[in-house]
């Protein structure tokens, strides 16, 4: 109980490279064809500027009358996966997030499957990243409850009560309150539930 564990910093994006989501777009009907032909694109931009880009690369295509596109390859999108036919305005609003807020923005992203509600929803729902869903936990119910424990109990008594840090934050995801999500850096992200 006197030991005081202190958890690492819980908000990285100042320390960590920024992504630049980009995807693969080409020309559906060239592939089916047999005839690979697209470009990288970063989609990180307006939801205007994405579809030009999507609509010179289709154009440079030698498929006659192309129409239709096809995501066939994606980088720095963290944990979200884009899918070959994803709509380019869900691609565009993820990636500016991704730009913006980092990783755990790919990882709230897909863990909705990209439902525009609830990606605005990320900066009330995200609590930070953590080492562990038990220093969530610790901060959670901060320091000053270990400082009141120790002051309620006896001396004799105080190596026999402990705060079960682990169970707290393994409740409080089986009630729905938090989820936490693996990062791709052996820590957590945390969201709660709006």
């Amino acid at each position: 109980m006197n030991e005081h564990h202190q958890p690492a910093q819980h908000n990285e994006r100042e320390q960590q490279p920024r992504l630049r989501p980009r995807i693969w777009v080409g020309s559906l009907a060239g592939y089916n064809a047999g005839h690979l032909h697209g470009d990288w694109i970063d989609a990180a931009v307006t939801d205007e500027e994405l579809r030009a880009a999507v609509e010179r690369t289709l154009a440079s295509s030698h498929e006659p009358d192309v129409e239709e596109y096809g995501i066939f390859d994606y980088d720095e999108f963290g944990a979200f996966q884009v899918g070959e036919h994803e709509q380019l305005d869900i691609v565009g609003r993820v990636a500016r997030g991704i730009a913006e807020y980092g990783p755990a923005f790919a990882a709230y992203a897909q863990l909705h499957d990209a439902d525009p509600g609830m990606l605005d929803a990320f900066t009330d729902s995200y609590s930070g990243d953590y080492d562990s869903p038990e220093d969530w936990a610790r901060e959670v119910l901060h320091d000053g409850l270990e400082t009141a424990i120790d002051a309620a109990v006896p001396d004799a008594l105080r190596g026999y009560v402990s705060i079960d840090y682990a169970g707290f934050a393994r409740d409080a995801e089986l009630s729905g309150d938090v989820h936490f999500e693996p990062s791709s850096d052996a820590r957590v992200h945390v969201f709660t539930i709006p």
